[in-house]
C-alpha cells in the first residue's frame, strides 16, 4: 500500500485539476485518470505478493496438515529438500566404502536445492511475459515525460 500511495502522490496534480474543471467527480478522476496511470505499480505489487505467496510453504504446513492431498508445490519441494539432507547425513555417518561415497555425491543437498530453485521459478517465468506489458508501458510513459 505504501508503494501505491507514494506512486499516486507523485502523479501531477494538474491531471486531476483539469478533469475536475471539465466536470469530472472524484470517482471519475480516480477510475479514468489515476487508476490507468497506476497499472505499472499495481502490476509490481501483484508480482511481489504472488512471489511471496508462491514461496510460502509454511502456510500450507499449518493449514493443510489434516489432508495430505492438499499440498502445494513449494511444500512438496521443501519436504524433498529435508529428505535429501536427512539421507545425506545418514550416508555420511554410515559411509564405509567407495560406493557409499558415490551414492552420497549423487544426492547432494546442494544439487537438490538447485533443482528445487529451477522448479520453483518455472511458473514465475511462465507468468512474467503476460505481466511484462504493464511494466514496459510504465517505463515508456516515464521516458516520454522525462
Amino acid at each position: 500500500m505504501i508503494l501505491i500511495k507514494t506512486y499516486i502522490e507523485q502523479l501531477p496534480p494538474a491531471l486531476e485539476e483539469s478533469a475536475s474543471l471539465d466536470g469530472a467527480g472524484y470517482l471519475t478522476c480516480f477510475f479514468k485518470i489515476v487508476l490507468p496511470l497506476c497499472k505499472p505499480i499495481i502490476a509490481t505489487v501483484v508480482v511481489f505478493v504472488a512471489v511471496g505467496q508462491w514461496n510460502s510453504w509454511f502456510d500450507n504446513h499449518i493449514y493443510t496438515r489434516a489432508n495430505e492431498n492438499l499440498t502445494t508445490l513449494q511444500y512438496l519441494l521443501y519436504n524433498y529438500l529435508n529428505e535429501a539432507q536427512r539421507l545425506a547425513e545418514q550416508l555420511k555417518n554410515a559411509s564405509s566404502g567407495a560406493d557409499m561415497t558415490q551414492a552420497m555425491a549423487s544426492i547432494s543437498p546442494k544439487g537438490i536445492r538447485m533443482t528445487i530453485t529451477v522448479l520453483a521459478s518455472l511458473p514465475i517465468f511462465a507468468l512474467y511475459p503476460f505481466m511484462q506489458k504493464y511494466f514496459s508501458k510504465g517505463i515508456m510513459v516515464g521516458a516520454v515525460k522525462g
